[in-house]
């Protein structure tokens, strides 16, 4: 190997088109978080995504943080909030 030349291939040689060439670096982090997300409980949205006075999505009567952790939450979780969400229905009505 001369000078010009380089072993670590995971550095771009220069231009636009360059990206890292090492594969171990892709993917990895994708499996794991596929291999954790539960996909087991549908998320309750119904794409009226409006956040009223009290920080309630009009639609599917979360919050923010409920929205935004819904794909990192586990079944047991996701459950929980479906049953806040009953609570609320509830509450709204009377």
């Amino acid at each position: 190997m001369n000078e010009d030349q380089s072993s670590d291939d995971t550095q771009p040689e220069s231009g636009d088109d360059a990206r890292p060439t090492s594969r171990r670096r892709r993917g990895r982090r994708g499996k794991r978080a596929a291999d954790t997300i539960d996909y087991s409980v549908p998320s309750p949205c119904i794409a009226i995504c409006e956040f009223d006075d009290s920080g309630l999505c009009r639609g599917c009567l979360r919050n923010g943080d409920e929205i935004r952790d819904w794909i990192i939450m586990n079944r047991e979780q996701k459950l929980q909030v479906l049953d806040l969400i009953a609570e609320r229905r509830l509450a709204l009505r009377s």
